[in-house]
């Protein structure tokens, strides 16, 4: 069924997430962590890397929620759709011994979407497409840290989750339709190891997610009946590596960069290579905050994705992509932490079809023990 819904969003407009999420697994999640988002959301000096923590004197936790909007056009028309939704939450608390144990929990891929088409040259009917759901990861972890310079940590993440697909057909001129519906359950292990060393000036940090291992299991209803029975298949989703680091330029000016790379052309079904087209994806940011008052950054970034999935007929040269700006602040909280903001806008082309997509993200800092250090990357 997504085969053929990365065949018809050719000819429709896309609401949701993304009107790409008809390919692959769906969007990217993106770290639940508003000062990321706002300095491009470089992931390896975010809390998804289990080697963050260098430093960590109290318990500390991070819960965030998003606001996001898409706005689609093809061949001049337009569709504007959006929703709101809890982004994430982790939690880190320091033991003897320079140990420490994380938990959390964050969304890996968002699989909401709409299509539609009114009409098409020789076909009768007129149909619409809806996707709702996305694959999540409940994660913990032990990290140790030595000399309050290097830390190290390790991660296992529970994969769950569950999408449904929605096909409403209607006759043109009849009042006949039909509905066909395709749901899907997820559930993998995958594990993490990350590393990190930090300076009161300049810090590195990366980490490297071993291959997902997924199971899908699925089942097809034709106007609200069972009609298939239950099929089940094995995702093997490939690894990813992600690098970043951050500098001091000065006490008020902090400077930031990350990559990831995963190499998507190796993904098995069922210990087959996918027909489907599959690329290699690179993620690149970059981020500047500036100190505009204590406890007052300005944080500003960007960002370049690769979309990993190629349209039939699509070469790597005209794949989609997507290049986004960054920006966001935090309040502080006397006693508490602070409210940490974040937002971005993305822009991506495929053909004739494009999107931009806003997202705002706000999240809630407890103590600002989440990396407590002279001066925090990012801060």
């Amino acid at each position: 069924m997504r085969a053929l819904a990365g065949i018809l969003v050719a000819l429709a407009i896309g609401q949701g997430q993304s009107f790409f999420n008809t390919r692959g697994l769906g969007e990217l999640g993106a770290p639940a962590d508003a000062r990321s988002l706002a300095l491009g959301s470089p992931a390896a000096l975010s809390y998804l890397n289990p080697g963050i923590l260098v430093r960590l004197d109290r318990s500390a936790f991070l819960v965030s929620g998003i606001a996001a909007g898409t706005y689609g056009s093809t061949d001049g028309a337009g569709r504007l759709i959006g929703n709101v939704r809890p982004a994430g939450f982790v939690a880190a608390i320091p033991l003897p011994l320079g140990l420490r144990i994380q938990a959390g929990v964050d969304e890996r891929f968002n699989q909401d979407f709409d299509i539609w088409q009114d009409s098409a040259p020789g076909q009768p009917y007129r149909y619409r497409v809806t996707g709702n759901g996305g694959i999540y990861t409940l994660r913990a972890g032990l990290a140790w840290s030595v000399l309050d310079l290097v830390c190290a940590g390790v991660e296992y993440g529970r994969a769950i989750g569950a999408s449904r697909e929605d096909w409403r057909f209607q006759l043109s001129g009849e009042t006949y339709s039909s509905t066909d519906t395709v749901e899907v359950d997820y559930a993998g292990d995958a594990l993490k190891a990350g590393l990190s060393f930090q300076t009161e000036r300049f810090g590195i940090g990366a980490f490297f997610d071993a291959p997902l291992e997924l199971e899908a299991s699925s089942y097809r209803l034709v106007n609200g009946r069972v009609e298939d029975s239950i099929t089940r298949h094995r995702l093997s989703i490939p690894w990813m590596l992600a690098v970043g680091a951050n500098a001091s330029l000065t006490n008020r000016v902090d400077v930031s960069a990350g990559l990831e790379y995963r190499p998507w052309s190796d993904i098995t079904i069922d210990d087959t290579a996918s027909a489907y087209g599959f690329r290699d994806a690179l993620r690149a940011s970059a981020g500047v905050s500036f100190g505009v008052a204590p406890g007052w950054p300005v944080r500003l970034g960007y960002s370049y994705t690769d979309w990993y999935y190629l349209a039939a007929g699509t070469d790597e040269g005209s794949a989609p992509h997507a290049h986004a700006v960054h920006l966001g602040t935090s309040v502080p909280v006397a006693g508490f932490g602070s409210i940490d903001m974040g937002a971005e806008i993305a822009r991506r082309t495929d053909g004739n079809l494009t999107e931009t997509v806003g997202r705002v993200m706000l999240g809630l800092s407890y103590r600002e023990a989440w990396l407590r250090r002279t001066r925090r990357w990012g801060s």
